[in-house]
């Protein structure tokens, strides 16, 4: 057998032999232990994975192949209808490694017939972290059921020694280790209809590592997500049930009655008006619950506008509004934006009108062979969301799952500028490097939803610095120096460091962090024909 066929377990027309039995499980085992093939075509690829760089800088060399990435994650079979139609005669060196990482790893298995996926991934981090010497390991396990070519069942499993030490971890912790389920979901598949139920990662936005919209920052969320595709249009439908949060003593009733629940429902619209060049999006989003509340049916409804349908029921939500764009002027640049709405006071008719605007706004750009430097690129991005943005006076309303943020990793009440650059250098060497710098005012998500407007005298105005109270300052840069040989397998160097003034808000403490470590990313996968 060749490296990369799956077991084909046929019937035969006589019953086996105990011997034959034997050959057949000998040679099955043996095929186990060989046998390397990638994603079958119907998986979604984790947001985190190492593909979206390599395919992100192909796609900003060559817009004629019409990628974005304004919605992720990808499934399998879409990366991998990009790179059969990546023609590589003409490709610099750099884009004939990042070509050849994803081809392996997108392989297509061309079968037919019901096909069972198993392996994982290990991911290990060594070296000086957070001021100690001290390693970290993760291990994913992946499995994977494909009937055919339109339906899959997957399951991918956390194990993770870092969830130990998050603060914001919500479950049990064992013996120095966490973990969860990180990806559990079926999911049905065609050209131009896609519906999915279950867990698993949802990006919406085009940002360099945030966005302003839906995150992958939060824990996966059990969702409904439907998808419709076309030339010009394209719509997203999400129902997700979010984490529910204990109400204080105050509201508790009997036991039943001790526990808020939360669902999220939003649907985003985009209109391709050329898939190569311009593409704009339209999303609206609600955030609902309470006690003994369950999934409204006009947040279900994605024909329904979610802020007329709170104005107009006894029982509110928090909705946001939001619109983004990408836009590729030609080959090798990109500019990109984003704008959330979550309060904009139109009347000023009494006191509750003079709360400030409740907005974020999300600048970026990146252009590919900067100053004539082969396999280069180099991004700007300038991100600004206002306090109490994502917050809300009731406490299920606020835009969080698992304690922690839903949007951008920031939460709101910050600005950042970032720049960012990667190099490949041949040899399977790969260099990116990030630099920002940011100004986080006191304001959190999960904070008291204050109202100090209601305070003021007459008709005065109200105004308020941004961002609020004692404002920490910090600069971050960061290195990864990695060297990729094999999709399977890549080893890093990686160091940061951080200066922060005015630490956590305490004016006149200043802080440094560095860190130093090495990370490996080890993955396999094997596939067996089951038919």
């Amino acid at each position: 057998m060749k490296l990369g066929e799956v077991v084909n377990f046929e019937n035969t027309p006589r019953p086996p032999s105990r011997g034959e039995l034997q050959r057949r499980f000998a040679l099955w085992l043996a095929m186990i232990v060989v046998t390397f093939s990638h994603a079958q075509d119907l998986a979604t690829v984790p947001t985190y994975h190492w593909s979206y760089q390599y395919l992100q800088r192909l796609a900003l060399r060559h817009r004629e192949a019409g990628m974005t990435f304004e919605r992720l994650p990808f499934v399998s079979r879409e990366a991998f209808t990009f790179m059969k139609a990546f023609n590589q005669t003409e490709a610099s060196s750099a884009e004939k490694f990042w070509a050849e990482r994803l081809r392996e790893y997108f392989m297509a298995t061309e079968q037919e017939s019901a096909v069972l996926q198993i392996g994982g991934r290990v991911l290990e981090k060594g070296g000086k972290l957070e001021g100690a010497s001290r390693s970290r390991t993760a291990v994913l396990t992946h499995l994977g059921f494909f009937p055919n070519r339109h339906l899959g069942f997957v399951n991918a499993i956390r194990v993770d020694q870092e969830l130990r030490d998050d603060p914001n971890y919500l479950g049990k912790r064992w013996r120095g280790f966490a973990g969860y389920t990180e990806q559990a979901y079926a999911l049905l598949h065609f050209e131009k209809y896609m519906a999915k139920f279950g867990r698993d990662f949802l990006w919406w936005g085009r940002g360099y590592d945030a966005t302003l919209l839906l995150s992958d920052y939060s824990r996966p969320r059990d969702q409904f997500y439907g998808r419709m595709s076309f030339n010009k249009f394209r719509l997203h439908y999400l129902a997700a049930k979010l984490d529910p949060i204990t109400l204080p003593d105050s509201l508790q009733g009997s036991p039943v009655l001790n526990f808020a629940e939360r669902y999220l429902s939003a649907v985003r619209a985009e209109i391709v008006f050329n898939p190569r060049i311009l593409t704009v999006a339209a999303t609206q989003m609600a955030v609902y619950g309470g006690a003994q509340r369950g999934f409204e049916w006009y947040y279900l409804n994605p024909l329904l506008i979610y802020h007329g349908e709170q104005v107009n029921e006894q029982r509110k939500s928090n909705t946001f509004l939001a619109f983004d764009f990408t836009l590729r002027p030609r080959n090798n640049a990109e500019l990109y934006g984003q704008l959330l709405i979550d309060d904009y006071q139109v009347e000023r008719t009494g006191k509750r009108d003079l709360e400030p605007s409740e907005i974020g706004y999300l600048l970026g750009g990146e252009i590919a062979e900067p100053f004539k430097l082969t396999g280069a690129s180099l991004g700007v991005e300038y991100t600004r969301v206002a306090n109490r943005t994502y917050n809300a006076l009731a406490a299920w309303e606020k835009f969080t799952h698992r304690n922690r943020p839903l949007a951008h990793f920031l939460g709101n009440d910050f600005d950042r500028w970032l720049v960012h650059g990667h190099r490949h250098f041949g040899a399977n060497i790969e260099l990116n490097a990030v630099f920002e710098t940011r100004r986080r005012g006191e304001g959190r998500i999960d904070s008291t939803f204050d109202q100090p407007w209601l305070e003021v005298a007459g008709e005065q105005n109200y105004s308020e610095k941004f961002p609020s109270g004692v404002i920490e300052r910090s600069k971050h840069l960061q290195f990864e120096l990695r060297w990729h040989p094999s999709a399977a397998f890549y080893l890093s160097i990686n160091a940061t460091h951080s200066r922060y003034r005015d630490f956590e808000h305490q004016a006149g403490i200043d802080k440094t962090e560095n860190s130093f470590f090495v990370k490996l990313w080890l993955e396999k996968m094997w596939l067996v024909e089951v038919d």
